[in-house]
């Protein structure tokens, strides 16, 4: 294998993100680029330029059914999630070109995957900001408990005797539980109000906090990437603004790096 670089990983992404395009068109599925891709097409035509991954949105229902039928209609390029993967770490999904491999320095140590793109699942938010707090309250402490469980028993930390003997402890009751649990319980809290006409939509599965109001998805455009079209909501300056606040104002320089420690290869 080969190691990428920068360019030649966005590359990869940029395939991965066609056949989901075109596989969304095909079968009716809504999907929109979301995140610091939303931000990066609008504020760039393509990529921030020290960004290296690609981010997707779609509302819960379009994600059970991209979910079901994608991997049925592709070989090259499969769907991962904790509902039909076990393995996999992360709740919520990724495309990934299963001719490649990458590999990311995360929280819970090294994470072996192939070069991918993420595909957010977005749910019903409560109308009351006190109930989206709480929910990301709970989203954050399962993180957290994640990441604790994941990592190796005898981790080493700072402090007195008694509290190495408790972290041991609760790291080891941690381990108890099955591989995915905290997972699942994220997965579960983001659903809490499935069942419910809200007003808004959060995503309760990444790392972000924000809580918009649904009319944002009553029609998409196209918006250029990278020289490419792909859908965006029209009312992506409010989607952004949840997201950034003054999103069209460079961040200051110190702040302009990649979140992620990646290393991809390709056959």
């Amino acid at each position: 294998m080969r190691e990428l670089n920068i360019q030649e990983l966005r590359q990869v992404q940029l395939e991965i993100l066609d056949v989901v395009a075109k596989f969304c068109d095909d079968n009716q599925i809504q999907y929109w680029l979301d995140a610091g891709t939303l931000l990066g097409a609008i504020r760039h035509k393509g990529y921030i330029p020290w960004d290296d991954d690609i981010d997707v949105g779609m509302l819960r229902p379009d994600y059970d059914r991209f979910m079901k039928l994608f991997n049925a209609q592709n070989t090259r390029y499969k769907f991962h999630c904790p509902e039909t993967d076990p393995e996999f770490k992360r709740p919520f999904g990724k495309v990934c070109d299963t001719h490649t491999f990458l590999y990311e320095d995360a929280n819970e140590g090294r994470v072996d995957l192939a070069v991918n793109i993420d595909i957010f699942p977005y749910d019903n938010a409560p109308d009351d900001d006190n109930l989206v707090n709480r929910m990301y309250i709970k989203r954050d402490y399962y993180y957290r408990r994640y990441f604790t469980r994941a990592k190796p028993l005898m981790t080493p930390f700072k402090g007195s005797v008694i509290k190495k003997i408790f972290v041991y402890a609760f790291r080891i009751a941690l381990k108890l539980l099955p591989k995915n649990y905290f997972l699942h319980k994220i997965i579960e809290n983001s659903k809490s109000y499935a069942s419910q006409n809200t007003k808004r939509v959060g995503n309760f599965t990444g790392l972000s906090k924000i809580a918009c109001d649904k009319r944002v998805f009553d029609s998409f455009i196209d918006v250029e990437f990278e020289g490419r079209k792909y859908k965006a909501m029209a009312g992506y300056d409010e989607w952004l603004r949840a997201f950034y606040g003054d999103y069209m104002q460079l961040p200051p320089v110190e702040e302009r790096v990649t979140p992620h420690t990646l290393h991809a290869f390709k056959d």
